[in-house]
């Protein structure tokens, strides 16, 4: 398994990553990669990033 640095003081130091296999419509996943590019970034880091926000967003909404 790949192990990466974190990015923040907040990420674990060495946190093992895992493989996700995901179906995406071809448009986005065309502009998510070229957004990528511009912006100089990992598309990894960018779905991690997404993934996170995604999940922060639902526990504010759960708590109300």
């Amino acid at each position: 398994m790949a192990r990466r640095k974190a990015a923040s003081s907040d990420d674990v130091a060495d946190e093992i990553l895992v493989n996700l296999n995901a179906r995406v419509p071809r448009n986005l996943w065309r502009r998510v990669r070229l957004q990528c590019t511009r912006e100089g970034r990992l598309l990894r880091t960018f779905i991690t990033e997404a993934l996170e926000e995604r999940l922060r967003q639902e526990m504010r909404r759960r708590r109300g």
